[in-house]
């Protein structure tokens, strides 16, 4: 095959899918100008968490035959097929030198394509226990790129520890001290002060518990509700009970709210824990207990095992054992808390020596 500086990224679903491959994308068009890159994948149009406005983009049909009953299963395999289709003509028309899959089923169409044209494919995979789509095609890649090591022993073909693509601007992350970002949301810029969201779809368990917290010490909140409804619904009710908040729906620059931190309470999706390694804030996870294969308890186990985060089922969430953890962490001036963040801290030395993606995807076309 001759050789071109053309590569294509299957991709879509949730940010956790959409931030490390536009972080990679942003990196390999640094390190090498002349690339030409397009995302493909399902509902990109109308995806939040996709930058239209910096990348080329198609859309691909594409469903997953797993959920719902049987009409469901059908028209999502028809859907599937489509995609398919569509896919080969996409790569017919762009002829990459390079698939790299992000994971989820609006990925499948396009690696099915990649493979049937005998074009090469490189995996991510941020989760410990990898999606099936990844698993799928593991054995046919050049190499699947993993986050944590515990991936590997799921996964055919070769395996590669890489250092996590981060969506935010390096020049902002590194920048910004913790009481400049606590400012930047109104609040004080020293008092405890504690991160609060769902992920990219928000969760309504840790909205609620969080706004009946109750410590025993002084503390403020930033709490992303995931929709701007509960959020100036959120609002109010803070204002009534007199705790200090920031409240939003939606927040696009996550490097002030993650520097602003002292602990975060949060879902375990592979994204949301490369962010808590990148800025060291020790975690309080609750796993959505609804994703597939349930990988993200799964995620928060390996995260306890590095020894960032602690976590409970989403049934054990309440108020009160919101509280309780929190205050066992914070106890003895802070010592597990402050356990946790040299945890942290050691595990991102160890995945910086690592090579980053950029460097490694590019060897496969130079």
């Amino acid at each position: 095959m001759q050789k071109n500086n053309r590569i294509l990224f299957a991709v879509g679903g949730t940010g956790g899918h959409l931030f490390p491959a536009q972080a990679l994308a942003r990196d390999l068009m640094e390190q090498r100008p002349d690339i030409e890159l397009l995302f493909a994948g399902g509902l990109l149009a109308s995806n939040r968490y996709f930058q239209r406005e910096a990348f080329p983009y198609r859309e691909v049909a594409s469903a997953t035959p797993f959920r719902g009953g049987l009409f469901k299963s059908v028209d999502s395999f028809v859907k599937i097929g489509r995609g398919v289709r569509e896919s080969i003509d996409l790569l017919n028309h762009f002829k990459p030198q390079l698939v790299v899959g992000f994971g989820s089923f609006y990925s499948f169409p396009l690696l099915c394509a990649a493979w049937l044209k005998k074009i090469p494919i490189i995996l991510f995979e941020s989760n410990a226990y990898p999606g099936r789509v990844n698993r799928l095609f593991a054995g046919r890649a050049l190499f699947s790129a993993l986050q944590f090591e515990e991936t590997a022993e799921h996964l055919k073909g070769e395996k590669l520890l890489v250092r996590m693509p981060y969506w935010c601007e390096r020049s902002a992350v590194h920048a910004l001290s913790k009481e400049e970002a606590r400012r930047a949301y109104g609040l004080d810029p020293s008092i405890f002060t504690l991160l609060v969201f769902g992920g990219s779809q928000g969760a309504q368990a840790i909205n609620s518990a969080a706004l009946e917290l109750s410590l025993s010490f002084p503390f403020q909140i930033i709490h992303l509700t995931g929709e701007a409804k509960s959020a100036k619904e959120a609002e109010i009710h803070y204002y009534k009970r007199g705790v200090r908040a920031k409240v939003k729906g939606f927040e696009d620059k996550m490097h002030i709210a993650w520097r602003a931190a002292d602990l975060v309470v949060c879902r375990s999706g592979a994204a949301t824990l490369s962010e808590l390694i990148i800025f060291e804030v020790p975690g309080l996870l609750v796993p959505f207990p609804q994703a597939a294969d349930n990988h993200q308890e799964i995620n928060a186990q390996v995260m306890e095992r590095i020894g960032g985060a602690t976590w409970m089922p989403q049934g054990a969430l309440t108020a009160q054992s919101l509280a309780t953890a929190i205050e066992d962490l914070m106890s003895n001036n802070g010592e597990k808390w402050q356990r946790m963040k040299q945890k942290i801290a050691a595990f991102k030395m160890e995945e910086h020596e690592r090579e980053e993606l950029a460097q490694k995807v590019l060897q496969k076309i130079l």
